[in-house]
């Protein structure tokens, strides 16, 4: 009976340790509301949409471009991040500020996006994976 405890025990441990890391490569698109110190509340995008583009991705490590209009310019911002060791969270870094995510599904991420300065901006920004269309 020790000898079942033990092999089960050991199955599980491998399970747990062999937690697969999400793939976060590929196109997401989402919207963002944001609140600016000093103005409050709105839509942080013109069009209502922000497209995040997860381009690499090596192991936890990933890098990409999110995109939005702001005043009738498109915007691109580069980005790196990581996940986090329990494969829900991740985390960017842009040129401005810093972002911190949850992975809600393989097609659905949720960040808080935060930049210092005047004046001072946090958002929430809500993505969705955009799946290929396959051909018929």
């Amino acid at each position: 009976m020790q000898r079942i405890w033990l092999i089960f025990l050991i199955i599980l441990i491998t399970g747990i340790c062999t937690a697969q890391v999400p793939d976060l490569v590929g196109n997401w698109t989402g919207s963002a509301t944001a609140y600016f110190v000093g103005d409050g509340a709105y839509d942080l995008v013109e069009d209502d949409r922000v497209t995040l583009i997860v381009v690499e991705q090596t192991d936890r490590l990933i890098t990409g471009n999110i995109t939005y209009m702001h005043e009738g310019e498109e915007i691109v911002e580069a980005f790196a991040g990581a996940i986090g060791a329990d494969n829900k969270t991740f985390y960017i870094a842009e040129s401005k500020g810093y972002g911190f995510g949850t992975i809600i599904s393989d097609d659905e991420i949720e960040m808080s996006y935060l930049e210092q300065g005047k004046p001072a901006i946090a958002s929430i920004d809500k993505f969705h994976r955009i799946k290929a269309s396959s051909a018929h």
